[in-house]
C-alpha cells in the first residue's frame, strides 16, 4: 500500500505512545510491499479483476509468522467489504489469531467517544471508499448526519488531490505541488459551506496536507492517528476496536 501511511502510522504511534525511554516505546514490525497489493481503488472501480485482499492477507501471514498479534493495514480502501471480507476469510481458512484494527471503525469510534457535541460529519476519502460506503454506512447506523461530496466535486477535486497522475500525492511523495493545495482549499470550503462540524479524512495520503489550523473552525480526524491509538490501547491489554479473525460486518450495527 502507500508506503508513506504506513511510514506515518509508525510515527503516531511512537508520536501518541505514554513513554520517556526508548525501552518504554512498543514493539512494532513495519512491513511495506507496495508492489505486492494492486491498488485498492483500481479494484473497486472495475479496472483490474485482482482483488489485493489476497496479497495483502499474504502479508497479515508474515507478520503474525514474525510475532505480531495486532495489526493494522494503512489503508483506508482496503477495508472496503469487497476486500475486507475476502482478508477476514483468508484469515480465517489459515486460522489466524491475529486481531486487525478496523481504521473506518477506529476514526468513527473515535468521534463517538471524544466529541459528543458533534453530529454531522463531512468525509473526504478515495473514490473506492466514496463508493463502498465503508465509512458513511457506520456513521449513519450510528446516528450521524454525515455530508459526501457529490460525484464531480469528488472525482475532480477530493480524489484527484491524491491520484492525479502528474501532480497527485501519490505521483509526488516527497514534495506536495501546488496544485495539491488549491484543491484542498476548496475541499475545505466546500464542507465549510455545508456546515460540517467535523472533517473525517478517510485516505491516509490527506493527513500529509490537512491539519486542524487549515480547517476554518472545523474539527480535523485523521484515521491515521486514531488507528495508532486503537493499536496502542490494543497491545497494552485494552480491547476497545481489536477485530478478531472471525469478524464479518457486524460493525454496521454500531454494537
Amino acid at each position: 500500500m502507500g508506503p508513506q501511511a504506513g511510514a506515518a502510522l509508525l510515527q503516531s504511534i511512537i508520536c501518541q505512545t505514554d513513554a520517556s525511554l526508548d525501552q518504554q516505546h512498543l514493539p512494532v514490525i513495519l512491513m511495506s510491499f507496495p508492489g505486492h497489493i494492486v491498488d485498492r481503488t483500481a479494484f473497486l472501480e472495475g479496472e483490474t479483476d485482482v482483488n489485493p485482499a489476497y496479497a495483502i492477507a499474504g502479508i497479515i501471514q508474515r507478520l503474525e509468522s514474525s510475532g505480531a498479534e495486532v495489526i493494522a493495514m494503512a489503508c483506508n480502501t482496503s477495508h472496503a467489504p469487497a476486500i475486507f471480507d475476502v482478508i477476514i476469510e483468508e484469515l480465517d481458512r489459515i486460522r489466524s489469531r491475529v486481531n486487525i484494527v478496523h481504521l473506518p471503525l477506529a476514526a468513527c469510534s473515535y468521534i463517538r467517544n471524544n466529541c459528543p457535541q458533534m453530529r454531522r460529519i463531512g468525509l473526504m476519502t478515495t473514490n473506492g471508499s466514496w463508493k463502498s460506503g465503508v465509512y458513511s454506512n457506520i456513521l449513519r447506523n450510528w446516528g450521524y448526519e454525515v455530508v459526501i461530496p457529490d460525484p464531480s466535486f469528488q472525482n475532480d477535486v477530493i480524489h484527484r488531490m491524491v491520484y492525479d497522475q502528474k501532480f497527485g500525492i501519490k505521483a509526488n511523495p516527497v514534495s506536495i505541488p501546488s496544485e495539491v493545495m488549491v484543491l484542498a482549499e476548496k475541499a475545505i470550503a466546500y464542507f465549510e459551506d455545508r456546515r460540517t462540524e467535523a472533517i473525517l479524512l478517510g485516505c491516509t495520503e490527506f493527513s500529509m496536507i490537512i491539519s486542524g489550523k487549515d480547517a476554518k473552525g472545523m474539527r480535523i480526524i485523521d484515521s491515521i492517528d486514531t488507528a495508532a491509538r486503537a493499536l496502542i490501547r490494543e497491545a497494552t491489554g485494552f480491547e476497545e476496536m481489536g477485530i478478531s479473525a472471525g469478524f464479518r460486518q457486524t460493525y454496521l450495527s454500531g454494537k
